[in-house]
């Protein structure tokens, strides 16, 4: 389990909260993220320049780059800390980043181009890589290309305007294309820009449309297949992607599904619940944002199983604030605030 700091990142066992190794320079600020291929953490520190890659396993130093990461082009996301989603193309000595039409490697030791490969979308009009993730054998561009009036300011927001979205397979090594596959979902062009996309074991992709009305959808490498899931969020994968759990937004169910879709349990819920949830193989665990008393008899949190349900307390009367969940080897680790003062726990 990795907590990631303002100044560093510290790993802790899911089983017993032990320190497993930290990296933590105190006094200095970094932008912090797993990497893509789930094999790193990369750390970037704007006051120095400096850029530290780190085995995710051990903390072990990889790599030490001076590179001002900020005089490459890569896309701003909005928000407090735009390099956080951007690293997550580092890889062992390279960083994989998308720019509009555009995705790019370069070498974090130089900050020389390796590859760049420009019209990823391969559109006749208007084309943009909307996210990019980035495995040990694949880089996956999500593209979206719709046809621009020349007399119109945008349409991106027009329903019913024609666009076409797809999930584009680079060579890490190269830029070169291995596959490419459609899968247009939504009513307006800007309802695909805005989609993300992340890594799921066993070769899966999650594609999340971040608008609840839209649902998600996976994409099979393997099979090069995407799947919309209609009402259905995902919210757990198996270590081997051999099964998916995912949370029927209308009925409330938490249903356990093999790769090709078919069901294997079903988990009706006992009441209707708000919150935080996390999905695991053996049922689904509520949490909620805030409760006012924590250490009452309803507790902070309730897990229903498959075979049984369990209510988990606080030990002090006092206020608790959940702001992520999410299950780790050995534990599902909770960050909270309780009376003001914040920190992270593991529940079994």
């Amino acid at each position: 389990m990795l907590v990631l700091l303002s100044d560093g990142v510290v790993a802790l066992s899911g089983e017993t909260g032990e320190e497993l190794w930290s990296y933590r320079d105190r006094g200095q600020e970094f932008s912090a993220e797993v990497t893509g291929n789930d094999e790193y953490v990369a750390l970037y520190n704007w006051e120095e320049k400096e850029a530290v890659v780190l085995e995710k396993s051990t903390g072990q130093v990889i790599h030490t780059h001076d590179i001002d990461l900020g005089e490459i082009d890569y896309t701003h996301v909005f928000g407090s800390d735009s390099m956080v989603p951007a690293l997550r193309g580092v890889t062992r000595n390279s960083w994989v980043v998308r720019w509009e039409d555009s995705v790019s490697s370069y070498d974090l030791s130089t900050g020389e181009s390796l590859w760049s490969v420009s019209n990823v979308p391969n559109c006749s009009d208007v084309g943009q890589v909307d996210d990019l993730i980035v495995q040990k054998d694949v880089v996956v561009a999500a593209t979206t290309c719709f046809e621009h009036p020349e007399d119109k300011d945008t349409v991106a927001l027009t329903p019913g305007h024609e666009f076409t979205s797809e999930l584009v397979g680079l060579s890490p090594d190269t830029g070169e294309e291995i596959w490419r596959v459609e899968h247009s979902v939504g009513e307006m062009p800007h309802e695909s820009l805005e989609r993300t996309i992340s890594s799921r074991p066993g070769g899966l992709v999650h594609i999340d449309f971040n608008y609840r009305s839209l649902g998600n959808s996976l994409l099979d490498i393997e099979s090069r297949e995407a799947t919309h899931l209609d009402t259905l969020s995902l919210i757990w994968t198996s270590s081997d992607g051999s099964q998916v759990g995912l949370w029927d937004t209308e009925t409330g169910e938490y249903l356990i599904q093999d790769r090709s879709g078919a069901n294997e349990r079903t988990l009706e819920p006992e009441t209707k619940a708000e919150g935080v949830r996390v999905g695991l193989e053996g049922g689904m665990l509520h949490l909620n944002e805030w409760t006012e008393d924590a250490s009452a008899a309803e507790g902070f949190a309730r897990f229903e199983g498959f075979d049984g349900s369990t209510t988990f307390t606080w030990d002090k009367n006092e206020g608790l604030s959940v702001h992520e969940a999410l299950s780790v080897p050995g534990a599902v680790a909770v960050s909270y605030t309780a009376d003001g003062d914040p920190g992270v726990m593991g529940l079994r």
